[in-house]
């Protein structure tokens, strides 16, 4: 039988989606970009990050719903080890033809070395502290993610995180459903 977008599409139970984690766009002028070494504008807006993203979707309806959980670690903005852990649904919202968009939340739990310790950093209160980690949970974290279907099985993906209201992070990777 020729093979169907559409039926391929409807014929997995699970996906692994492994992303280059990314770019970050600042939505508000950083007090202290100097911290910022990967910094494209001086003002510290956007800044690129260093490292990945790991993903497991587990179907739950179709390829419409699924179970997500992902590892994040990277080098953040002031080039610290940091990272997130998110387990949450993630829905299917838009597919035609090889094109997709997932929409997902879930409770996500962010992490950097605690950037007290940088010269000329102020803290705000933000974070919570524990040793030499900074860390914050939130209960809606979440992301929009566009697929693009290269084959019966892998995907180009694209990821937009929204870290309200500090920032938008970016990635880029392949996504496998088996």
């Amino acid at each position: 039988m020729p093979f169907s977008w559409s039926r391929a599409q409807e014929a997995f139970k699970n996906s692994i989606t492994v992303k280059a984690f990314g770019l970050s766009v600042h939505l508000k002028e950083s007090p202290y970009p100097e911290i910022f070494p990967n910094r494209l504008d001086s003002k510290g807006y956007t800044t690129i990050n260093y490292g990945g993203i790991v993903g497991y979707d587990r179907f739950v309806v179709r390829n419409d719903l699924s179970v997500r959980m992902e590892q994040g670690l990277y080098a953040d903005c002031a080039e610290s080890m940091a990272g997130f852990t998110h387990i949450g649904f993630r829905g299917k919202i838009f597919r035609k033809g090889r094109h997709s968009v997932n929409g997902g939340i879930g409770p996500t739990l962010v992490y950097r070395r605690d950037w007290n310790r940088l010269e000329g950093y102020v803290d705000n209160g933000y974070f919570n502290r524990r040793g030499d980690w900074q860390y914050k949970f939130y209960w809606y974290g979440g992301e929009f993610e566009y697929n693009y279907q290269l084959s019966e099985q892998n995907d180009l993906s694209l990821t937009l995180i929204p870290g309200i209201p500090e920032l938008v992070s970016f990635g880029i990777g392949f996504r496998r459903r088996y």
